[in-house]
């Protein structure tokens, strides 16, 4: 995937992730991850999301 859309997605998933955990607050998760943390959880997100991608193309490359 092109390395802008990457860090794109990165960025908002990151965004995402901290606003969820926040809105939840410690009533519900018992730590408040740092923000490296919700970085590399965004980071494995999209690493995901890519390996999804690279999947389909090669199933539709394969027909």
């Amino acid at each position: 995937m092109d390395q802008k859309v990457v860090r794109k997605l990165e960025a908002k998933i990151e965004d995402a992730v901290a606003e969820v955990i926040v809105g939840m607050g410690l009533e519900k998760v018992s730590l408040l991850p740092s923000r490296q943390t919700m970085h590399l959880m965004a980071k494995a997100a999209v690493t995901v999301y890519e390996t999804a991608v690279e999947n389909h193309r090669e199933r539709t490359e394969e027909r």
